[in-house]
């Protein structure tokens, strides 16, 4: 078997093909070898690639069994087939296996078309494939109105309207999985897909993948492994891994899950704690984890929220330095804005990570042109504001450009200066707040109504009175709470502590 010179290296991603992760030829071969997938060929299971790209998977097949001795004219090459939408990567493929391995393969089992325009017609015995890992909000806007209908179609979402919403963060992974299964997989064949982790281990816009079910089949996980301490896919940042998949079964749980730990594979469960279509938890080799303390009662004014978001424009609310220069006015500056003098009540301090270390000063400054009551001041006061009147004249064209369709939303309306995330709770008087990005450790704190959250990076739940906010507060100290965020495998990333884990976790008065 020839080797692959330094010229014929793939790179694992290219820009052009969105979502596109070509799997690195080692780890085809480990997969083959983990799951059996050779000796179920050999044994006269059909093998199909819905997504082949530059074939690696497939390349890892006749790969294994030509080491192991079995020469090329014994290979049923006849039952391997292929589906990908850029026909030079056909081509390469089957001109790579004439030339590195003497193999003449069928062009007619390999189809040059985009998965969702080939019809159902032959079923496999095996799927194996890598599909595209992004999500719904990462397509350019062209590709939208197809996939909403195919999200629909194959039963990952109902109304395409919550497509704009949370749900926007819905894998493609999951409907090219739904599609392949439904419409290529025999009742009761197998399937192996290296996958993004986040359809199993992230709340939220995966719930619907997570029936496992598809044009009224269920299939069932088999194992799931985590490949993220092998760091498999090298340019990827993406936590990703390897799923096995049963078709014609119900989902049982726990689930096998293996991660790699000081270079052992450490064997694990997991299993949804709350709800059987919430992200699964990491339980450990036998326990399942209990949540054995009472529930948090919190009113639904103190429901958890994620901080401001600004639709793009944070060099214009968000600000470095302040400084007072006369009575109720500032003057704020940030590394593209100099000095912009503004009515110190529309600013108000910013939570950065200096203060969950004990810092009690503001580092960082945001400007809310909102009323006490949550809402954005209106035309009419904004022109009776000099200078704030004069600041959003001046970015008018910057503002009214942000995208999004709640954000137009409100530039439809005149009110181009409002933004996202704000609402009454902003001005509650006290504030039960976290880190909720990136970080291992779940320490929450109480700050003052004056203190504002800044999108993602943290989160929080508005209380009216400091002795409500100080129950709650030493209700999610206990270690559990940190212990169930653990279980996620979330730690370090942007879904760390996010609003709808921590709900999870609390009785919301109706």
């Amino acid at each position: 078997m020839s080797k692959t010179s330094p010229a014929e290296e793939i790179r694992l991603t290219d820009k052009r093909y969105l979502g596109a992760v070509f799997t690195p030829l080692q780890w085809a071969r480990f997969a083959v070898r983990k799951y059996g997938l050779l000796e179920s060929w050999l044994a006269g299971k059909s093998i199909l690639d819905p997504t082949m790209g530059k074939g690696h998977l497939l390349e890892a097949l006749i790969c294994e069994a030509l080491e192991q001795g079995i020469k090329g004219e014994d290979l049923p090459i006849s039952t391997i087939g292929g589906i990908e939408k850029e026909g030079e990567f056909i081509c390469a493929f089957l001109e790579r296996m004439s030339r590195r391995y003497e193999l003449e393969l069928d062009a007619a089992n390999f189809t040059c078309a985009d998965l969702f325009d080939v019809n159902k017609k032959e079923q496999y015995d095996i799927i194996f494939g890598n599909p595209p890992w992004c999500n719904f909000n990462d397509l350019p806007n062209k590709n939208k109105k197809k996939y909403k209908q195919l999200f629909r179609d194959y039963d990952l979402i109902q109304d395409p309207r919550k497509l704009l919403l949370g749900d926007s963060r819905i894998e493609l992974a999951a409907l090219f999985i739904q599609k392949s299964i439904a419409d290529f997989l025999k009742p009761k064949g197998r399937a192996v897909f290296f996958i993004p982790l986040s359809l199993f281990l992230n709340d939220g816009a995966n719930r619907a993948f997570r029936q496992y079910e598809v044009a009224g089949q269920a299939f069932a996980i088999k194992s799931i492994l985590d490949l993220e301490g092998n760091k498999a896919f090298h340019d990827i940042s993406t936590r990703n891994g390897i799923v096995e998949i049963q078709n014609g079964q119900k989902n049982k749980y726990p689930i096998d899950y293996l991660e790699l730990k000081n270079d052992l594979w450490l064997s694990q469960k997991v299993a949804p704690i709350f709800h059987k279509q919430d992200a699964l938890s990491v339980l450990g080799k036998n326990k399942i984890l209990r949540i054995d303390f009472p529930e948090i009662k919190i009113s639904k004014s103190a429901t958890p929220r994620q901080g401001i978001n600004t639709s793009g424009a944070n060099h214009l609310f968000f600000f470095d330095e302040l400084e007072h220069i006369q009575e109720g006015l500032v003057k704020l500056s940030n590394k593209k804005i100099q000095g912009a003098i503004l009515p110190a009540t529309f600013v108000h301090a910013l939570m950065t990570r200096t203060n969950f270390e004990g810092e009690k000063e503001a580092r960082k400054y945001v400007l809310l042109p909102y009323e006490s009551t949550g809402k954005p001041i209106s035309q009419k006061k904004m022109e009776s504001i000099p200078h704030l009147n004069r600041y959003f004249e001046k970015h008018k064209h910057k503002l009214i450009s942000r995208k999004g369709l709640m954000i137009q939303s409100w530039v439809r309306r005149g009110i181009y200066w409002a933004l996202l995330g704000v609402g009454p709770y902003n001005f509650k008087s006290y504030k039960i707040v976290w880190e909720a990005y990136g970080k291992c450790t779940f320490n929450p704190i109480i700050v003052s109504g004056e203190w504002q959250m800044n999108q993602a990076l943290q989160c929080y739940m508005p209380f009216q009175t400091k002795k409500e906010a100080k129950l709650v507060l030493k209700q999610l100290k206990n270690p559990i709470v940190e212990q169930y965020l653990l279980s996620h495998k979330m730690a370090g990333t942007m879904n760390w502590a996010q609003p709808g884990k921590i709900k999870k976790l609390l009785s919301i008065e109706k």
